[in-house]
């Protein structure tokens, strides 16, 4: 059969452009890693995926390096031969903590604030490594916080506008290596304008050109606190509102509500009872206890279960169980989006 000028061309020019190819002939397969956590991955119809980079912003504490290791650890988990870089700016990598969540850390190298000063700094590093490695290894490169370095040059004369033209230069730099074989996550934080009294007064540290160059950003907000009555009402943890405010696999705007417990960290169940709600699959016992999160028990098939107890659940009414996004199929409204007063 002979062929098309269309794949004439494409022969001839793939011979320098190596990664030129038809669309229509080739299958748009992508290898996912978990977020730690089953209705977040639902809500992200899977996952994030292999060769893009994300942005997980939100304030302190509200879960964003701990998010970033239960990825890593599920990237650990798929690949046996996948290798971490971890820019660890704000100090918080832990090993003892690395290996409760599953972290290889024989494959985890982890950069210290001193090595990676500046923004420049980290640029220099991260193409330095990407180029160390083979094209085909699985890369996992995490950065915590982009928004925590230091200005280049004498910080006295630092200036807003340097600093975002070395976060737009970094990208520019390491993005071109982030193949189907690499996963760039990074944190960023959240903090309040001055003297802002109407509409948003919250900003990104890094500047807004972070936004341009990432494809899964992810806006954790904490709200009410978890506490133990059994231990004088102690606050042990809160739930965590997770927005998607971009993603490339599937609809914008979808929330999810999960608990952090300071303890455990992220449950992988946790808060699937409340995406079950808000599709109308289980029915709380009470509505408004359930939203203000006063209240924690639900009813499905005349049993009542518990939302911390989803093993139960699932292991009982297997047919609840979600492996894919059709959850968001079947009862999906458009505008079923965890609203802050709900959750008041």
């Amino acid at each position: 059969m002979a062929k098309s000028e269309v794949e004439k061309l494409v022969d001839r020019l793939s011979k320098t452009y190596g990664t030129l190819r038809i669309a229509g002939h080739t299958e748009d397969s992508k290898e996912y890693i978990s977020t730690g956590n089953l209705a977040l991955d639902l809500a992200l119809e899977g996952g994030v995926a292999m060769g893009y980079a994300v942005e997980l912003s939100g304030k302190s504490g509200s879960g964003k390096t701990l998010l970033m290791q239960l990825m890593l650890a599920d990237f650990h988990k798929k690949y046996s031969d996948g290798m971490a870089v971890w820019l660890d700016r704000e100090k918080a990598f832990w090993n003892k903590r690395g290996e409760e969540l599953g972290i290889d850390l024989n494959r985890t190298i982890v950069v210290d604030p001193m090595d990676v000063t500046t923004v420049t700094d980290a640029e220099v590093l991260l193409v330095d490594i990407l180029k160390g490695f083979p094209k085909e290894i699985p890369k996992f490169i995490a950065i915590d916080s982009i928004s925590s370095f230091s200005y280049d040059g004498d910080p006295r004369k630092a200036e807003m506008g340097k600093r975002a033209k070395a976060v737009h230069s970094m990208f520019r730099s390491i993005l071109p290596f982030i193949n189907n074989n690499t996963l760039l996550v990074f944190t960023n934080q959240i903090t309040f304008k001055i003297g802002v009294l109407f509409g948003d007064n919250t900003t990104v540290t890094s500047g807004e050109g972070v936004k341009y160059y990432t494809s899964y950003r992810l806006k954790l907000d904490d709200r009410k606190q978890i506490t133990d009555p059994t231990q004088g009402n102690e606050i042990v943890g809160n739930y965590i509102v997770c927005h998607i405010i971009k993603t490339r696999s599937g609809p914008n705007h979808r929330s999810v509500v999960v608990p952090f417990k300071y303890a455990s960290g992220i449950d992988y169940y946790g808060g699937y009872a409340r995406l079950l709600w808000k599709r109308g699959y289980v029915k709380p016992n009470n509505v408004n206890e359930f939203k203000a999160f006063k209240q924690h028990t639900f009813t499905y098939n005349n049993q009542k279960y518990n939302e911390f107890e989803m093993e139960k659940l699932l292991e009982e009414n297997p047919e609840l169980k979600f492996d894919s996004y059709p959850i968001y199929n079947i009862l999906a409204d458009p505008n079923d989006v965890v609203e802050g007063d709900d959750l008041e």
